[in-house]
Formats: structure tokens, sequence, C-alpha cells
């Protein structure tokens, strides 16, 4: 079932594209950074994917449409948004029931562990997909949820920045490298691979099986 929701912020009113399957076992909301929206491909292709094997999404637009005519981006900005919006959505009696899951792509990924750290327990886990995870490190060990961090092997850069992370913060995160993938992973199969890794884990995660509080490896 798709929904569209109009949430009251402080200062504007979101829209966001509900998805919500029958017999939904969590939520993920998508955050964005920038350069990135609601109606994300990349996004959308994972959101979908998520409907079929019965999780919950919401897709939404953390930026005013001046803000984006403007170019204008702030990840204390977006994740203050983005903690306003899960507190309102949780009040939504369709939802309340829902583990909550965050799955950012690039600077969206800092947003999300931003909000993670500051909601703790009430996230359940955070997916970065190539994430910019240097514009959120002081608040990586802030988090204490489990999260899955998903780079490209080919992304070179975001790639170190991800492995120099997971150096320092190596508790409760999975570091995987996506073989023969970019930054948007664009490769044939490569964003599907993404969908199922994600989908995958966050079973884990609910099932209770992934996090142990130990050292996780790093995978290839």
């Amino acid at each position: 079932m798709k929904e569209i929701l109009k949430i009251r912020l402080k200062d504007w009113v979101m829209e966001g594209e509900l998805g919500l399957p029958d017999h939904s076992k969590a939520l993920v909301l998508f955050a964005h950074g920038s350069g990135s929206g609601r109606f994300s491909p990349r996004n959308n292709f994972i959101a979908q994917f998520f409907n079929k094997n019965e999780i919950a999404t919401f897709l939404f637009d953390l930026t005013t449409p001046k803000e984006k005519e403007k170019g204008e981006f702030s990840i204390s900005l977006f994740s203050s948004r983005l903690i306003e919006l899960i507190k309102s959505l949780r009040s939504n009696p369709k939802l309340s029931r829902l583990p909550i899951f965050l799955f950012g792509g690039s600077t969206g990924a800092a947003v999300a562990v931003t909000a993670a750290a500051q909601l703790k327990p009430q996230i359940s886990g955070v997916i970065s997909r190539g994430g910019r995870l240097d514009f959120a490190v002081d608040y990586i060990p802030e988090a204490t949820c489990p999260m899955l961090w998903l780079v490209g092997s080919l992304d070179q850069e975001v790639l170190r920045i991800n492995k120099a992370c997971y150096k320092h913060f190596p508790e409760g995160n999975d570091l995987k490298i996506i073989s023969g993938a970019g930054h948007l992973f664009e490769e044939p199969g490569k964003l599907e691979q993404i969908a199922e890794e994600s989908k995958d884990w966050i079973f884990k995660i609910l099932q209770g099986n992934a996090y142990s509080g130990k050292q996780k490896q790093v995978s290839h």
C-alpha cells in the first residue's frame, strides 16, 4: 500500500511516500544528502525491493524547495529534521510498533548516523550506501545501534574513508565492500546486491543474530 503523508515540522511541512506492505516487519527511512531526495531512482528501487519483502519504507525530502534551489545542505539541520520526523511517525498507530532503520547514501549516511546517535535505542540500525562517514565521525561512537557500511571497491576515496572509520570504530559495525561497484552502484547487478544485502542484514538484526557487541570482520 502506498500513501502520501504530510508531516508538520517546526519550519515547514514535509511530504513523503509511505510504502506499507501487509505484515510489515520493520520501517526504513531513507535519509538523503546533497543532490538527492525523495525521487532518487536508487532509493526508490531499493524501497520497492524492501516492500516486496515485508519491509515498510518512507521516502521524503529533507530539503525545502528554496534550499534545494540554492543547493543548501546542513548535516546538523537535516539530522534535526530527521529526528522530528521519526518522533512524528512514532505517533502514527500504523507505524508505532515497527522497528526503525535508517538508510542513507553519501552525505545522507552522515545525516542518518548523526540522528541515530541522538535517538540511540529508538533506532534499530543504520545502513550506509557509499557513505561520507567522515562528516559524522564524532557521532559514530555515540550510535548504540548496529550499522552496515556498504561501499563499492571502485569508489576509492569513499572506500578509504569507510576503512579509516572502521579501523577506529569496528565494534557493532559491519563494513562490506561490493566488488566492481562505483559510488552510485550503477554497474549491472550492483544495486540489486545492495538491496539484497540490506534486506538480509535487517532481518538478521530483527532476529537478534547480527549484533553481539563484538568486533566484526570486513567482508569482500
